[in-house]
């Protein structure tokens, strides 16, 4: 009995190998990407608007004047009461002042909100990949909540944003990553995991009761 365990132990050692590899190559794909750190991008708010943004504006007492109106190619947009007008190469924040007041000299005894949306285009393993609009205070999480939130390969540390030809990594999933404002045209998109990331439990689970079985035939 003795001789027989001990001409086994060499088979288990070599049944052993190719499944410690399996076992390691779940545990890697199963593990958080490295962080990777983001440039502060710059404010976004400071930035003027560009053709396909829009402005929202939300009256009090007509409200079926409230909605968005969006900048055409032109860089004009059209606005209830005050008429074409051309937007583009205006600081946002001197745009803002300029509308409100315009209202207040059209308007008696009227309330209206001006809001200046940038226009960006999520892609990628979310729930519903598409183009939004979204306001200077939201970020990168507020944009992929927008579209429904990341599918369920979706990977938190797997997004990138495409500016200007610059690709931004970005990984939310550490206090590291800055989820900035965003940029007219930004292109967000969320990387999927991998098959074997995917995979991961189902695979380590098979992968147990194999060790098992070939330890077992090798022993006995």
């Amino acid at each position: 009995m003795r001789t027989a365990r001990l001409s086994s132990e060499p088979r288990i050692r070599l049944l052993w190998l190719p499944l410690a590899a399996i076992l390691a190559a779940i545990c890697a794909a199963g593990a958080p990407a490295p962080s990777i750190a983001q440039a502060a991008p710059a404010d976004a708010a400071a930035v003027p608007l560009e053709p396909g943004d829009a402005i929202r504006l939300a009256f009090w007492r007509e409200p079926e004047l409230s909605g968005e109106y969006p900048v055409d190619e032109q860089g004009s947009v059209v606005l209830p009461y005050v008429g074409e007008r051309t937007v583009i190469g205006i600081a946002p924040a001197t745009l803002r002042a300029e509308l409100l007041e315009e209202y207040k000299n059209v308007l008696a005894n009227q309330a209206v909100q001006v809001s200046l949306l940038r226009r960006v285009r999520v892609l990628g393993a979310v729930r519903s990949p598409g183009l939004y609009r979204v306001d200077a205070t939201m970020t990168i999480a507020d944009a992929l909540a927008l579209a429904g939130g990341l599918s369920p390969d979706g990977r938190l540390d797997g997004v990138r944003i495409v500016r200007g030809g610059d690709v931004i990594p970005v990984d939310l999933t550490s206090d590291a990553s800055v989820d900035g404002s965003l940029h007219s045209g930004d292109q967000i998109t969320v990387r999927e995991s991998g098959w074997l990331a995917r995979n991961s439990a189902a695979l380590l689970g098979a992968t147990i009761s194999a060790l098992g079985f070939l330890i077992g035939q090798a022993v006995f």
